[in-house]
């Protein structure tokens, strides 16, 4: 029998499921006419990824992401990676002038639909692979995509990581959707049951909640698809510790109502 404590949980999780795209079509289209215009001779395809893709989104914070997939052979004779997302960039603004520069990709508002678009070159060889730019790192990181989404859509793990999403939004933290889905699936979780949500709910807080020398948050993870590309190292010391103090919060409390609402 399902208890108290999972139906009420189970009701935050209806309470923040997505909107449709459907009221968007002339926007997301629009969009897609840009990329491909854009990618021109070097455009593969568009790929719907993030959380979306992964029956992780939760409303409002979830935004739609995008990956325009290139040709391995693509490159345009000006810096390789790094030229084609300056030029990638350019002409994202020259239709989306308010749009944020981000790490990997640039944020833009649909009217009112928050969208991240990312620019990949496929890997010469590989049907999924692509080597992605990072404006953090000033250097190109390569991953796979379909690989992330199969990892976690079919992990069993999608009401544990969509609650923890409500709750980093709630708390205002920096937690990297990859890094955390990872985390949860393949290290804090591993090996529990895949029912009891309050339980393991429950066991998720207890383990963020370690101190400062959080085993877990200070555990090496690293992208399955590309070991160099380390996604424990997307959180700074400081933001590990705000993770952790809002932990502390959320085992403390009695009800769960008092951590979701």
């Amino acid at each position: 029998m399902t208890s108290a404590a999972d139906q009420y949980l189970t009701s935050v999780l209806q309470n923040h499921e997505v909107f449709d795209l459907s009221d968007y079509r002339e926007e997301l289209d629009f969009l897609f006419d840009v990329l491909k215009e854009w990618a021109h001779d070097c455009y593969d395809c568009i790929i719907i990824s993030g959380s979306r893709a992964k029956n992780t989104a939760v409303f409002p914070s979830s935004d739609v992401d995008i990956v325009v997939s290139l040709s391995s052979k693509c490159n345009d004779g000006n810096g390789g990676l790094r030229g084609l997302n300056s030029s990638f960039v350019a002409e994202m603004k020259t239709h989306y002038p308010n749009l944020r520069e981000q790490n990997v990709s640039v944020g833009l508002n649909l009217s009112g639909l928050a969208v991240d678009v990312t620019p990949a070159r496929k890997v010469p060889n590989f049907t999924h692979k692509h080597w992605i730019y990072s404006t953090k790192k000033q250097s190109y990181v390569q991953t796979n995509v379909r690989r992330h989404i199969i990892d976690i859509a079919k992990s069993g793990r999608t009401k544990e990581i969509k609650l923890l999403k409500i709750w980093r939004e709630k708390n205002s933290l920096d937690f990297p959707s990859v890094y955390m889905e990872y985390l949860l699936t393949f290290q804090i979780l591993s090996g529990r049951s895949l029912s009891n949500l309050s339980d393991n709910l429950g066991h998720v807080f207890n383990e963020l909640a370690r101190d400062v020398s959080n085993p877990l948050l200070n555990c090496r993870i690293e992208d399955p698809s590309n070991t160099n590309n380390i996604l424990s190292d997307l959180l700074t010391t400081v933001e590990k510790r705000r993770i952790i103090k809002s932990a502390k919060i959320a085992q403390a409390a009695d009800y769960w109502e008092s951590v979701f609402e």
